[in-house]
């Protein structure tokens, strides 16, 4: 299934439209900063869509959308729950994989070397990734790295449950495993229409020769 670009546009400024009347609900400086940064990924997700003629599917912008609010609009649930930011190190890089191994998909290479391609380059996004929140924390102290819960002392104190080395390793890891795991499924999955193929095949030549 395929979404034309007027479409895809009116969809993503309905979007738009729903998080500026949230913002005006909230009236929060915080939830401005997720509001923008989940609008600038859908923002930019489109943006290569259009300029790149990425013909992503209505999945692609699903997944986009699900890794914008987990990621953006969701973000007060790392100071609330530590295991919800393992989680998304887990699941997000699975998600991206399928975004990546539509765009790879179009060079016309081998299977093999579009999982390898694809792989390769969810774990390059991820070294990229903790290097921002390296930044973030260097420059401005935004405690990106570690795992920390809110004290019940106070919304603005945090204690922290995780070392910011231990932390960026584990997100690492996890992110490994999950996009090693797409890789796996779209590994079998290919290996199985292969079988599924030439047992086709194989079914044809045999009626081609009983019916001569």
């Amino acid at each position: 299934m395929y979404l034309s670009l007027r479409l895809k546009r009116r969809v993503i400024v309905s979007t738009w439209v729903v998080l500026v009347v949230l913002l005006y609900m909230f009236k929060n400086a915080s939830f401005l900063a997720r509001v923008l940064s989940t609008m600038g990924l859908v923002a930019l997700f489109y943006t290569v869509d259009h300029y790149f003629k990425a013909d992503f599917r209505p999945r692609h912008y699903f997944l986009i959308y699900l890794m914008a609010i987990a990621g953006f609009l969701l973000s007060p649930l790392y100071y609330l729950y530590p295991v919800y930011d393992k989680i998304l190190h887990f699941v997000i890089p699975i998600l991206f994989s399928s975004i990546v191994f539509h765009l790879v998909s179009k060079l016309r290479l081998k299977k093999k070397w579009e999982l390898f391609f694809t792989f390769a380059i969810v774990l390059g996004s991820l070294a990229l990734f903790e290097l921002g929140e390296f930044g973030l924390d260097y420059f401005f102290n935004m405690q990106m790295q570690g795992v920390y819960i809110r004290d019940v002392s106070g919304l603005e104190k945090y204690d922290i449950l995780m070392d910011r080395n231990d932390d960026t390793m584990v997100d690492i890891l996890l992110g490994t495993i999950g996009s090693g795991a797409y890789w796996l499924i779209r590994l079998m999955r290919h290996s199985m229409e292969q079988r599924a193929r030439q047992k086709r095949v194989e079914y044809r030549r045999s009626k081609s020769h009983q019916s001569r």
